[in-house]
């Protein structure tokens, strides 16, 4: 399709199709699906000016609001969100389709953790304390972010699917994707909640070691919309995008998988069913963490060994080694990545997390992230949020957020931005690392690869 002579832009604001009586979505209550649709029209969307809109509020599992006002309570009553997640964790599964045909055009499962990946490695402390502190509800700190869901709070997010983070415009017409549907799944409130846990070590308050003051606790979404740009084309463009004909365009789109990983030696193979790989990325998470009020399941930290009891997760596995192959050939890197000596001292396992964060931008141009040795140990030592735990006198410099973000990844084509094909071949990771066989980790696994969509009069067609 030829570029368009754009004449106009129009803006647009959107209810959902599906409103329930009291315009409120919620897990709990029953509402988990909010449905948007964007109808077929001669015009063409921005991509890049599609916003989520709404209004969140946090409740005690009594209904009333949350109360995170004092940051040095020690009542345990805090309800919280990730804090490099925001709003966005609210979102467990995005689906975008065609309005005329219910053609899925890029479907994502667990959104929140992808969102996790994508903010911290592509954005500062800097970036999440200013622009996304006004706008999805988090600014990076633990303490702080709690503070910003005292009340009903707006808010106002970009869905980071790989068809809206293109640059270039959608035709909305029968010579496109013939009308726009969004699909938002919404996540249980045990996902997306934690309670606070000032001292895991000690009973505060009357409230038990290992029990979490949050739990019962729910959230609401109301006041749903969607909003963007429309692009208007001149006459002759509309009329090109009202008379059905033949073309295709192509467009980014994420999918995801989910397997676990327990072997202190894991090969992990993967059908990736795509002849355009651009990226593949993988973070980690115990899997007792998901769906439970005392954990946070949005962070991205390294594997992790159990206690004695195999119950807590409170020993960080020694990475030793990581490599990527393809069809049984090694892919992107000829050798193993050696990390042992770094990942036993507490130092950054560089390579490792070189090519995870080239798995999102070109790393020889990456200026913003998350990543610092302020969330490393020093000789092995974590940092700790506070000097004397008791007291809570803080220590200089340190947050009450020193979390990691850490993953493997690998970037098949920083040069032409063409991709790799995997149809017929194999994706695998080996991972060779100290896990005890007793602590299973969730792996989450991202694939952003380019998509062709063929339109003719008989519909649309997807291909990979």
């Amino acid at each position: 399709m030829s570029n368009p002579n754009i004449v106009n832009v129009e803006k647009f604001e959107i209810l959902p199709s599906n409103q329930p009586a009291n315009n409120t979505y919620s897990f709990r209550e029953g509402n988990p699906i909010i449905q948007v649709t964007i109808p077929s029209q001669a015009k063409f969307l921005r991509p890049s000016s599609v916003r989520i809109n709404g209004t969140l509020r946090l409740n005690n599992s009594d209904g009333t609001l949350a109360n995170n006002n004092d940051c040095s309570s020690n009542d345990q009553s805090d309800i919280r969100l990730n804090s490099r997640v925001g709003v966005h964790s609210v979102f467990q599964n995005v689906v975008l389709s065609s309005e005329a045909t219910n053609q899925s055009l890029e479907a994502i499962r667990q959104y929140g953790r992808l969102v996790s990946c994508l903010l911290s490695s592509t954005h500062s402390e800097q970036d999440l304390m200013s622009e996304k502190s006004n706008v999805a509800i988090m600014n990076g700190l633990d303490d702080a972010s709690g503070n910003l869901v005292n009340n009903e709070v707006r808010f106002s997010v970009p869905l980071y699917c790989g068809m809206l983070q293109g640059g270039n415009p959608i035709p909305l017409s029968m010579n496109g994707v013939n009308g726009l549907k969004v699909q938002l799944e919404l996540a249980s409130d045990q996902q997306v909640l934690k309670g606070s846990v000032a001292f895991p070590d000690q009973n505060i308050a009357g409230t038990p070691k290992g029990v979490s003051a949050g739990s019962g606790a729910f959230y609401q979404i109301k006041d749903v919309s969607i909003s963007g740009d429309l692009l208007v084309p001149d006459d002759k463009g509309q009329q090109a995008l009202s008379v059905a004909g033949s073309g295709a365009f192509q467009y980014n789109s994420y999918s995801s998988l989910y397997s676990v990983i327990n072997s202190n030696d894991s090969t992990q193979t993967y059908n990736l069913a795509s002849s355009q790989v651009l990226s593949v990325f993988h973070t980690f998470l115990p899997v007792s963490a998901s769906n439970n009020y005392i954990k946070d399941a949005f962070e991205n930290g390294e594997l992790k060994n159990t206690d004695g009891g195999g119950v807590n997760y409170d020993t960080e596995a020694i990475l030793k080694k990581v490599s990527f192959s393809r069809g049984g050939v090694k892919l992107g890197l000829d050798y193993e990545i050696d990390c042992e000596t770094n990942s036993t001292e507490g130092l950054p396992e560089t390579q490792v997390m070189m090519n995870y964060l080239n798995a999102f931008q070109d790393f020889s141009s990456s200026s913003r992230m998350i990543n610092n040795r302020q969330l490393l140990g020093y000789g092995g030592k974590e940092l700790r949020p506070y000097n004397d735990v008791m007291t809570k006198k803080r220590a200089v410099g340190v947050d009450n957020d020193v979390k990691r973000n850490f993953g493997i990844g690998l970037a098949m084509d920083r040069v032409s931005d063409v991709g790799m094909s995997f149809k017929g071949q194999s994706y695998a990771t080996r991972i060779q690392s100290n896990l005890d066989g007793k602590s299973p980790n969730a792996v989450f696994t991202f694939v952003l690869s380019k998509n062709t969509l063929q339109y003719s009069p008989q519909g649309i067609m997807i291909s990979s």
